[in-house]
């Protein structure tokens, strides 16, 4: 039986990563969720049965969650990056940080 990591045994790497993981988890379950509510599979899935490209119905809603969840985790991580902070040899023009 594995056992969690405290979070104070965690890097900041690892915390941000954590962080960035998690946030763009919920946020594709609710563009996922908000999606097929307004899409419905059933034609997607008829178009795509006989190449046996999407068998089912959930087969599709996996695919789309994945989907969202790439999307949410690159722009997530796009944020982070954003959000960091400078490193102290960081110029801006001539100046110096």
């Amino acid at each position: 039986m594995s056992q969690a990591v405290p979070a104070e045994n965690l890097s900041a790497r690892g915390r941000l990563w954590l962080t960035v993981t998690w946030a763009s988890f919920l946020t594709a379950s609710l563009a996922t969720m908000v999606f097929f509510a307004f899409v419905d599979p059933t034609p997607i899935v008829a178009l795509l049965t006989p190449t046996a490209a999407i068998p089912t119905r959930t087969a599709l809603y996996s695919v789309g969650f994945f989907f969202f969840w790439a999307i949410c985790a690159t722009a997530a991580s796009l944020t982070a990056w954003l959000m960091s902070a400078p490193s102290d040899d960081t110029t801006i023009g001539n100046e110096r940080r």
